[in-house]
């Protein structure tokens, strides 16, 4: 059997590793795996647990209830807003709380999620966008700090990712426009071995998203950095955006590993991926300015696995263990 999936083939491959049969429930369709070890079988959608509630996937699935069950626990969340049209109230929340990030309330993958969001055109365009793709949007104030992704499993740490904003560095000869293009080339050609298949595993940026970061750091494509002149090209921490995956395990704070556990407890999600920005993972939030984003029901392990910089960290394998852990106490 030979999967699409870079998520299906590290479930295959270590599945045979820890002896483990994996089967599709229905053939070539990738999305509902059958696992079975001994008399022991469970029913797997890629990263989601079996052992999720309906309930706890519904909430997970829409922003706005998972922003206010989080909120209503204490978490610290960013202030937000649903709307379904652009009244005064979302134009008194922009001058308010500005720059804000612009999101729809029901999707996933980075999917039209408008960051830096300033001024009443800017947020005109971002949701005239979001509602092509959702009923309603999520108006939110945009967190400082860096983009960081943790991820747990059965209520232990598994990983630790610092999604860093994708950049070009200056070379003293180029124009931004060169280094842009060379960096997106390179991103749609280049790949990473997995066990014996070859994945893309950094996205193009987006162009949109390259124009706004440039005109918020004053710099337009003609520019020529300095050699060794680090420019960021986005500033959105998500995968589907392009930003770069560091693996930052070792580095959490006790105390950010407790809140995460809280989080998860809180959303009766044992195998979950929590977004938040923070200045730095390695101080208690506490200390600094923290702020959860989203928390993942669906949770991608692939980046833990194979991280653009840092010590690959084997989830899948961790997942395995705890799903068939879980499945003889049951």
């Amino acid at each position: 059997m030979r999967f699409k999936n870079i998520h299906s083939v590290l479930i295959q491959k270590r599945c045979e590793e820890q002896g483990i049969s994996c089967e599709l429930l229905v053939p070539g369709d990738e999305e509902i795996f059958v696992l079975q070890k001994g008399d022991r079988k469970i029913f797997i959608n890629r990263g989601v647990s079996p052992h999720v509630s309906h309930m706890a996937a519904t909430i997970s699935e829409n922003k706005l209830a998972t922003n206010t069950l989080l909120h209503s626990h204490g978490i610290p969340i960013p202030e937000f807003m649903f709307c379904a049209n652009l009244q005064k109230d979302a134009r008194s929340f922009l001058d308010k709380h500005k720059p804000l990030v612009i999101k729809p309330f029901d999707t996933n993958k980075g999917v039209e999620i408008h960051m830096n969001i300033s001024n009443q055109e800017e947020l005109e365009h971002a949701f005239l966008n979001v509602r092509k793709v959702s009923s309603h949007a999520i108006l939110q104030r945009q967190a400082a700090g860096k983009d960081y992704r943790i991820l747990l499993i059965g209520d232990e740490l598994a990983g630790v990712l610092l999604n860093e904003w994708a950049y070009v560095t200056g070379n003293g000869k180029d124009e931004l426009e060169q280094l842009i293009e060379t960096e997106n080339d390179k991103r749609e050609t280049e790949g990473t071995a997995v066990y014996d298949r070859n994945f893309k595993m950094l996205s193009p940026v987006p162009m949109e998203d390259v124009a706004r970061a440039l005109a918020l750091q004053g710099l337009n494509f003609q520019y020529i950095p300095g050699e060794g002149e680090k420019i960021y090209i986005s500033y959105c921490g998500n995968g589907w955006a392009g930003a770069l995956a560091i693996d930052k395990t070792e580095d959490i704070h006790p105390d950010n590993l407790q809140l995460a556990k809280k989080i998860a407890a809180v959303s009766a999600i044992d195998v979950i991926g929590i977004d938040l920005r923070c200045e730095d993972i390695a101080i208690s939030y506490k200390e600094s300015a923290f702020a959860v984003i989203e928390v993942n029901i669906r949770p991608s392990m692939v980046d833990h696995e194979y991280p653009t910089e840092g010590k690959p960290r084997r989830v899948v394998s961790q997942y395995l263990d705890y799903l068939f852990k879980q499945a003889h106490h049951e």
